[in-house]
Order: structure tokens, then C-alpha cells, then sequence
């Protein structure tokens, strides 16, 4: 027994009792599935409170009046199906047509920026390839101790005084 004729016995449970093969059925697909022991005891409990409920007579003109309130139901314009709501129809386009604008616009910027940023990084190269020679690396041997001297606000005088 699938899954499948499980649902099918639990269904035919709803309208009569099962056959003891059935009900051998059924066992044997709790015995491997113990998860539906819960759902099959409670669907057991209310199918047998459901068949101590006595019958309910019907009147006579049950199938009259049930017709009679379907056509009532289509004549009735309130059950019509509903209209979506005023932003659903006009709000919701005009946003969705808002972001794709807005999109578009911030593509395209980032395609000039980027164009802008290329076009500077090759005035750049350019500008590094026309110098005919860099200065030897030698130069920047004492750059930290620079870096670290103060800076000073005006002219120093003891530096003046050596260069003369």
C-alpha cells in the first residue's frame, strides 16, 4: 500500500466502515508510518461521532430554494467578482514605471562615470609614458624620515642659516 491508498481508504472511512481487508490495509501502512497513527485515530473519532448524528430532514423544496439562491447570487451585483484596489490599478503601474525610469537613469550614469574614470585613467598612462625617465628609487630611501619631520608654518632659520 502507497500513500495514495491511504488517502483513499481514510476517504471511504468517511462514508461506511472499511473491510477487514481494508482495516489489515490500513494497519500495516501505520505499522511503517507511525506519523499518521494521530490522523487516522482522528479522522476514526469524528467519522464515527458524524454517524451517531441522527438525519436531518430535508424539505421538500430544498433543491428549489438552493437554485433560486444561485440565480439570486448571479443577478447580485455584490458578488460580483471584486475590482482590485485604486492603487492596484493606477498607483502600482505609475511606481513600477517610477523604478524603471529611475533604473535606467542609474545604469546610464554609471555608464558615463565609468567612461569618465577610463578616459582619466588613460590621461594618466599617458601622461607616465611621455616622462622620458623616472627618478631612480634612491630618492624615496629616506622618505619616511621626511614624512616624520613637523611641518612647520614659515621658513626655518637654522636651515637658512646652513644654505648660506
Amino acid at each position: 500500500m502507497n500513500e495514495f491508498d491511504y488517502k483513499t481508504l481514510l476517504e471511504k472511512r468517511w462514508r461506511h466502515p472499511l473491510t477487514a481487508a481494508e482495516e489489515a490495509g490500513v494497519r500495516a501502512w501505520l505499522a511503517r508510518h507511525p506519523e499518521s497513527i494521530a490522523d487516522w485515530d482522528l479522522e476514526r473519532q469524528l467519522s464515527e461521532t458524524l454517524e451517531k448524528l441522527p438525519d436531518v430532514p430535508v424539505p421538500s423544496n430544498f433543491t428549489a430554494r438552493v437554485l433560486q439562491a444561485i440565480e439570486r447570487g448571479e443577478a447580485d451585483p455584490r458578488h460580483s467578482p471584486r475590482r482590485p484596489r485604486w492603487w492596484v490599478r493606477i498607483l502600482l503601474p505609475r511606481m513600477a514605471m517610477a523604478v524603471a525610469a529611475l533604473g535606467i537613469v542609474g545604469v546610464y550614469h554609471e555608464h558615463t562615470t565609468a567612461t569618465a574614470k577610463r578616459a582619466e585613467l588613460v590621461q594618466g598612462v599617458k601622461v607616465v609614458t611621455a616622462v622620458s625617465s623616472l627618478p631612480s628609487p634612491e630618492i624615496l630611501q629616506d622618505f619616511d624620515t621626511i614624512r616624520q619631520m613637523p611641518a612647520s608654518t614659515g621658513p626655518d632659520p637654522e636651515l637658512i642659516a646652513l644654505m648660506k
